[in-house]
């Protein structure tokens, strides 16, 4: 009876976590001098960053209220200029630690306490959701800060001893190092949280784990969690992870989400090798590395295709007008909701590029613009 009760118990609470209703979030943080914070809603339901509001602040208190279909990350910034990581006359780095982050659920009530200081030292209270966020965020926020200073000092030249220089590059990368240590730690404990299965997520995105590791992290996750939108996400990278290793059959791609909306079916290119290329208007490099691909698919006619997969933020009207405007008139193919391209293949970097022989197998994976593809690329067709 007592199982049977606990069970009961389980799902009446993850059940919570699909309904729709409303959130409020409000806080009272020593040092929020400024007038405004903006908020982003990081919900499946929204393209990327649509979902924006802006909260008044008062007395260093805001509070804010809206509705909201199920679970999704929620990221305040405080506007504080103190937090923001400036380098140069208008470049930052963007760094979590100058957020106030949290996660969201229908009718949750988050509050949050703390003191602005170069960073956000405060944290979310009012479910244990958010109690486990807390702990985590507690414990990896001033070793960011940290990191992000030293990186800022660098970038910005205040420092030019060429010894002192490679010392704080040693502490920042101690640092980053103990962040991935101490969340890896909070994955292995915490096997049942929300937070854990959205720190998955991101971490696989941010490539902080191994495919090995993730594996097993995984493993242990409560499937009740898979109400909550960032286990199903990982379960497709987890799928993703077996079924495009090198030497495995290349996954389909069969998709009416064209450049020229006529349905393209990467299996028709068989016979050829192909390159996949994962990118997004928003991404430098991947944009940086073009003319090298169409010089690769000029030198090669006859012998090579290419796929552009895109990730973007909006519905795909930016992506439109870069090819419209561009000469790289190879198959494009957009990545969406429906057809989730960028988690079937396990992209976590972009640009990503993969090369798949004529009988359809997966033969090499390189992440970033480099040389590497290039070189395999004549190696396999000058024969």
């Amino acid at each position: 009876m007592r199982i049977l009760i606990l069970l009961m118990a389980l799902m009446s609470s993850f059940s919570a976590i699909a309904q729709s209703g409303n959130f409020t979030v409000s806080g009272k943080v020593k040092g929020l001098d400024s007038e405004y914070l903006y908020l982003y809603i990081y919900d499946e339901s929204f393209p990327r960053g649509s979902r924006k509001d802006s909260i008044p602040v008062a007395q260093e208190s805001f509070s804010f209220t809206a509705s909201l279909p199920r679970t999704a990350m929620v990221v305040i910034y405080p506007n504080v200029e103190r937090t923001v990581k400036r380098v140069g006359k208008s470049g930052y780095y963007p760094a979590k630690s100058s957020q106030f982050m949290f996660i969201a659920s229908p009718e949750s009530k988050i509050h949050f306490t703390g003191e602005i200081s170069d960073f956000v030292h405060a944290y979310p209270a009012g479910d244990s959701t958010n109690a486990d966020l807390a702990a985590l965020n507690r414990a990896v926020y001033p070793l960011m800060n940290k990191s992000v200073n030293l990186e800022v000092k660098i970038a910005n030249k205040l420092v030019s001893d060429t010894l002192l220089i490679k010392a704080m590059k040693d502490t920042s990368a101690q640092c980053d190092e103990a962040v991935v240590a101490i969340k890896k730690k909070f994955l292995a404990e915490n096997p049942h949280s929300v937070a854990a299965a959205w720190l998955l997520s991101d971490m696989m995105i941010r490539s902080q784990v191994s495919n090995e590791e993730a594996e097993v992290f995984f493993g242990k996750m409560h499937p009740k969690l898979a109400s909550v939108q960032y286990y199903p996400e990982v379960a497709k990278r987890m799928e993703g992870i077996k079924k495009t290793k090198i030497g495995s059959p290349v996954p389909e791609i069969n998709s009416l989400n064209t450049y020229d909306g006529k349905t393209f079916v990467l299996s028709s290119l068989k016979g050829k090798y192909v390159v996949l290329d994962f990118w997004g208007t928003w991404c430098g490099p991947c944009i940086a590395g073009m003319p090298r691909m169409k010089a690769y698919l000029d030198k090669y006619p006859g012998k090579l295709e290419i796929v552009g997969v895109a990730q973007e933020s909006d519905s795909g009207e930016r992506w439109k007008k870069f090819i419209d405007n561009s000469e790289y008139k190879w198959h494009h193919v957009l990545s969406k909701k429906n057809e989730n391209y960028v988690l079937a293949f396990n992209v976590a970097g972009f640009p990503t590029k993969i090369i798949v022989d004529p009988q359809g197998i997966i033969i090499g994976r390189y992440v970033g613009e480099d040389d590497e593809i290039y070189h395999k690329l004549d190696e396999l067709l000058k024969m």
